[in-house]
């Protein structure tokens, strides 16, 4: 058997709607030589049926049918499976352009590359999100030049336009298996976790402003489920893993693990004001256990504490609007 070019990873979890769109767009790739790990996770909504027409037809496809124990492991199991000189990872309910692989392996190849960094968009059918707050584009916002890994996160984190989506790397193989890298199971956001330390160990990175990707936003998400105890828990495990590592002799890592432990920090801090009471004091105590209250901003600090500032704020807004409006319609 030849070995494949690429190996595409989807966990599949109560996607059905969706999932003939998703799996269509890997298998019309332009690159042909691919092998697609497909890892159902339990699914109870006819998922299964669709991926076992899919993979009686096509011998490229390598389905695991499972019993639902979340992404991160489903993942670890897809990586592996995967033999492919590169990797990479697709979501059951998105959509990837027909030349996304190839246009990736070939520049990689060109260039010895370890990791591609591209550009995706977001769209919905029903009209239930902006679609235009979910940006992964930074098309003339970001060098496109060859760049190691923590100089990339570095530059993307200073910019503001760090985001660790598995969607949007094509990772080299070989960088994975060498540095035993897996996902953290058990948790939520654990792309965080894995897609920052891709960045951590990559010599060759390169950004190819190309949008390859479309995000689909649907309720019940991932990306769009409400904030809740579990992330908030899964982010002090990413915090903790990451202060785990050590970069005595690498200055640049160090920098680059506080910006992004202080991001976490305040983000979970202004998500949690959607918590109850005793919710928030837990993230407030978990805070305080990592010795980590001094890094939340003044703003995001009475979020946590006083939720109820946001409505008020958002109720003067209204007033102002109305009061603007108003005035614009006497003259």
């Amino acid at each position: 058997m030849i070995k494949p070019k690429v190996s595409i990873i989807m966990p599949v979890y109560n996607t059905a709607e969706y999932l003939e769109e998703a799996v269509e767009s890997v298998l019309n790739q332009t690159i042909e030589d691919i092998e697609f790990i497909i890892i159902n996770d339990g699914s109870s909504d006819g998922s299964l049926d669709i991926l076992k027409k899919f993979s009686g037809r096509d011998n490229r496809i390598i389905l695991i049918d499972k019993k639902n124990e979340g992404s991160s492991i489903a993942r670890s199991i897809g990586l592996s499976k995967a033999s492919g000189d590169f990797i990479y990872f697709m979501d059951s309910d998105d959509l990837l352009e027909s030349d996304a692989l190839e246009k990736c392996y070939v520049k990689a190849n060109e260039f010895n590359l370890d990791l591609i960094l591209f550009d995706a968009i977001s769209f919905n059918d029903e009209s239930l999100f902006d679609a235009s707050t979910f940006n992964y584009v930074k098309k003339g916002l970001f060098p496109e030049t060859i760049m190691s890994g923590p100089d990339m996160a570095y530059k993307l984190l200073v910019k503001g336009l760090f985001r660790v989506p598995p969607w949007i790397h094509f990772i080299k193989r070989e960088l994975i298996v060498d540095n035993k890298m897996d996902f953290y199971p058990g948790i939520v956001n654990e792309d965080e976790l894995f897609f920052t330390r891709v960045y951590f160990f990559a010599q060759r990175c390169l950004y190819l402003p190309e949008i390859f990707f479309k995000r689909r936003l649907r309720p019940n998400s991932t990306m769009t489920s409400e904030f809740s105890p579990k992330r908030s828990r899964s982010y002090f495990v990413i915090i903790d893993q990451f202060n785990r590592d050590d970069f005595t002799d690498r200055p640049l890592l160090k920098k680059i693990r506080k910006i992004l432990i202080s991001n976490i920090v305040n983000g979970v801090a202004y998500q949690s004001s959607s918590l109850l009471f005793k919710e928030r004091m837990n993230v407030v105590l978990g805070f305080a256990r990592r010795g980590l209250l001094h890094l939340i901003s003044m703003k995001n600090l009475l979020v946590l504490f006083f939720p109820f500032l946001l409505s008020l704020k958002a109720r003067f807004r209204k007033i102002i609007f109305a009061g603007f409006c108003g005035k614009g319609n006497i003259y």
